[in-house]
């Protein structure tokens, strides 16, 4: 009898406990986005996962569904710190061995030698991002000596509103018109506004129901005529920018008609704001997948 009592207790504790580790195994690993400690108040790092094989584009590498981290660290008015890496993940960490560290001199730095020059600072950095139970991140690096004082805590954006979706987005589209003279370079000004618009609003890192729901309702403060034009001049664009993701090829042409060629090569070879652009394209054509109804 005693054995069977003791049997039952063992049986209910697990199960208990079940739920709870299930729990544990279960939590996910979310660390996309951008990260900072408030005490080294000139430096963040963002995150991305390699969803897209855009690692390929800084290592020269196949993609392997790794991260993509970079991080930004002032140093003074003339200058900061550019550090890439992309990492695996190994249990609750990120671990990677390319660092690639560079020190970047501002053109209108007051060392007119210096201004606009770059200094590789490392090129094999090795190290780590763990993420702990309370969900910051602890830096562990070879080359940075303070790594590992920082404790990175996740950074929010807010969404674009309703209004700057409407006047921003939807009307810049519904002025690209296809079938006047200088279509050409209207639609390769409205593209890069589209870049634009990504990186200005940090799209990647936004929360996607309020973007939806934003979306939605800038739609709906468009006129009749805007609407249509919209939709007429949608999908040429959207077609465009999306080609640009995907294709490696100098942006010319129109764009450098518009006089928008450095600047939209400076955009798409970014890969937050090329993450920021696939991510919102996506909301653009799937509204229901982001909070319609």
């Amino acid at each position: 009898m005693k054995k069977n009592v003791s049997m039952l207790l063992a049986v209910l504790m697990l199960t208990a406990l079940l739920p709870q580790a299930l729990a544990e195994e279960e939590k996910p690993f979310d660390v996309n986005g951008m990260w900072a400690d408030p005490e080294f108040d000139r430096t963040s790092f963002m995150i991305l996962n390699d969803d897209e094989g855009w690692a390929a584009d800084l290592t020269g590498a196949e993609p392997d569904g790794g991260y993509i981290i970079q991080m930004y660290w002032g140093n003074s008015a003339d200058s900061y710190d550019n550090y890439r890496m992309v990492a695996h993940r190994e249990g609750n960490r990120l671990v990677y061995d390319n660092g690639l560290y560079v020190r970047v001199c501002s053109d209108d730095s007051e060392d007119r030698e210096a201004a606009g020059t770059q200094e590789l600072l490392e090129d094999a950095g090795k190290g780590s991002f763990t993420l702990t139970e309370e969900g910051t991140l602890k830096w562990e690096d070879s080359y940075v000596e303070s790594a590992d004082e920082m404790v990175l805590k996740r950074e929010t954006v807010e969404a674009p509103s309703a209004q700057e979706l409407a006047d921003e987005y939807y009307r810049v589209i519904a002025g690209a018109e296809k079938e006047t003279a200088g279509a050409g370079i209207r639609q390769a000004a409205a593209v890069l506004d589209v870049y634009q618009f990504c990186f200005n609003h940090a799209l990647w890192l936004v929360d996607p129901d309020t973007l939806g729901a934003n979306m939605l309702a800038a739609r709906e403060m468009l006129t009749g005529a805007e609407a249509a034009a919209f939709d007429e001049n949608e999908p040429a664009v959207t077609a465009e920018a999306l080609r640009l993701l995907t294709e490696s090829e100098d942006a010319g042409g129109a764009y450098g008609d518009a006089g928008a060629a450095e600047r939209m090569e400076s955009l798409r070879n970014d890969v937050t704001v090329r993450s920021g652009v696939s991510f919102f394209l996506a909301c653009v054509a799937t509204l229901e997948n982001i909070g319609e109804p």
